[in-house]
């Protein structure tokens, strides 16, 4: 995020196409956010996973009390 801040104080400093700093800036917080709601995806399938592995592992602890 250190070097969003600073590309974005650069292009609002810069005197001639401050485009380039915009585009690394937002650049940059489109990479974190992209990144970000793959691992959100990846943790919530892993917590699944295990929700359902803990519900199996509930029926046959029942079914061999039996």
């Amino acid at each position: 995020m250190i070097i969003s801040t600073g590309a974005l104080f650069a292009a609002m400093n810069a005197k001639d196409g401050p485009w380039m700093g915009f585009v690394v800036a937002f650049g940059v917080w489109v990479l974190f956010f992209w990144s970000y709601s793959r691992h959100s995806k990846k943790m919530a399938e892993r917590k699944f996973r295990e929700r359902m592995f803990e519900q199996h592992m509930r029926s046959n602890q029942y079914n061999n009390r039996r």
